[in-house]
């Protein structure tokens, strides 16, 4: 093996260290060990367009080198500021805790003072006699205020007030020589995210676009270069066959195609299909929300306990969710799922949840293997109402979640894979006239976290009498 030796001047080697990428991978390490940059993230950091518009997959480094190229600013600015604006507050705080791990790391003479350390900010002090201070901010999906800089709204198309967040960034970038970036993985047809991405409604000039798609990743493709030129015209199965590394291969086995395509390949999916629109399910996120992971750790309800419980255990896992119902609104308070778990070691959890909580309501999923766990929990807790998961059945609970939705009485946690599955189910009208509701079956299950929602949050039924609520409608013509 040959290996190529670049030789710099002095001055070559000080333009270089002066760049961001050059700084980064000169002088940056992480974990101890040097930081080497994909080549389409070295392409985003030389990129100066006022608006950077980066359509990825998923588990690309983006989020990371928002974080290096911010640090780096910091380091190679006076009075730089760079905000982060995150999906979530969890996102919001690792990338304050990448760039604090990697100026740690820092060779000491080019390292300047940290004198602002918390869990959403931090603040560096320059080492001239003027002492400036560049800033880190960073916080979960709201429009920036009050400051300048650059913004880097990740994962923007996830957030529930997403024209609101960009709105009020644009204005950050006009008195200052600022960046925005706006970079997400997609979330259907919708939004300003796929607005500008795709520009399908009306032209944005001045957003210069990237797209990332799996096989540009190292750690996903077994051969970039070649892919970078043959995958484009392949379909996503020859690709896979052809380029993918067994992660990828496991993620493409474990999604409906469509999924995949969304989440890997930069792919805009049309949700006409799902009977739950991103629209619908998002305002009812909460990134606020405490749930708790046993159920002795929760806290004294105000409001009334309700439960489901989807059982699975060969192909698809078991669920369980629990809610608080106060004034007809339903507050997520616990979820839970069972991989491989026997059927002894369900019972038993299920069974300490009864014996902990003023449970008003588990409803369990009695049909066929669940039959068993079902009728031994019914005969000892007479809260457990045994529940057959037919057609009919399941058109009346996933209607009455689309109305606590359309009604905001429905509080889920910020949470990619629960929205996900949400909006998985389709309403399909079957040869027979009658309707389906369900969702395509994949290696992580049959959207069963989203029937143990529908379980628990379900209006209540009384034998033989309507609920006091349904209003008889006489539909003409």
């Amino acid at each position: 093996m040959t290996l190529g030796i670049v030789k710099r001047t002095e001055e070559e080697f000080a333009e270089w260290l002066g760049s961001e990428w050059g700084f980064i991978e000169g002088l940056m390490s992480y974990d101890d060990e040097p930081i080497t940059l994909e080549p389409y993230q070295v392409a985003f950091l030389q990129n100066r367009s006022r608006f950077r518009w980066v359509s990825k997959s998923r588990q690309v480094g983006f989020s990371f080198v928002f974080a290096l190229e911010a640090l780096a600013r910091c380091h190679l600015r006076e009075k730089q500021t760079s905000v982060f604006v995150s999906y979530n507050l969890d996102d919001a705080k690792e990338k304050i805790l990448i760039a604090r791990q990697i100026h740690e790391e820092l060779p000491l003479a080019y390292q300047k003072r940290l004198v602002v350390d918390s869990k959403t900010e931090l603040a560096f002090e320059s080492n001239g006699a003027n002492k400036r201070l560049s800033r880190i901010l960073s916080h979960p999906s709201k429009a920036p205020r009050g400051k300048k800089g650059d913004v880097y709204l990740d994962e923007l198309a996830h957030y529930v007030n997403d024209r609101e967040v960009y709105r009020g960034s644009t204005a950050l970038i006009l008195r200052s020589n600022g960046q925005l970036t706006g970079c997400s993985t997609p979330l259907g047809r919708r939004g300003i995210f796929w607005e500008i991405a795709n520009e399908e409604l009306r032209k944005y000039p001045h957003h210069v676009r990237q797209l990332i798609p799996w096989w540009l990743c190292r750690f996903f493709c077994t051969d970039v270069p070649r892919a970078a030129r043959d995958a484009p015209n392949l379909s996503t199965e020859e690709r896979v066959a052809a380029f993918g590394k067994s992660t990828i291969v496991e993620q493409f086995d474990s999604l409906p195609l469509d999924d995949f395509q969304q989440e890997f390949e930069g792919r805009f999916v049309d949700e006409v299909y799902s009977y739950y629109p991103y629209e619908l399910i998002l305002p009812c996120t909460s990134d606020e929300l405490v749930l708790y992971d046993d159920p002795t750790s929760m806290r004294a309800p105000t409001g009334r306990i309700v439960a489901g419980f989807d059982v699975g255990r060969t192909r698809d896992r078991s669920e369980l969710a629990v809610f608080e119902e106060t004034s007809g609104r339903f507050t997520c308070r616990m979820l839970k799922s069972y991989i491989g778990t026997p059927f002894v070691e369900q019972e038993a959890e299920l069974r300490r949840l009864l014996a902990t909580l003023p449970v008003a309501r588990l409803s369990i999923d009695h049909t066929g293997i669940g039959m068993n766990l079902a009728e031994n929990l019914a005969r000892d807790f007479p809260q457990v109402v045994p529940e057959t998961f037919s057609n009919d059945a399941k058109e009346r609970w996933a209607t009455n979640i689309k109305i606590l939705l359309q009604r905001r009485d429905l509080v889920l946690p910020r949470e990619r894979d629960l929205v996900g599955q949400i909006h998985s189910i389709k309403r399909r009208v079957l040869p027979s006239g009658r309707v389906s509701f369900d969702a395509e079956r994949n290696a992580r299950g049959h959207a069963d976290r989203f029937w143990a929602v529908a379980l628990a949050c379900q209006m209540e039924q009384v034998l033989g009498k309507a609920p006091s609520s349904v209003i008889g409608v006489r539909v003409l013509g």
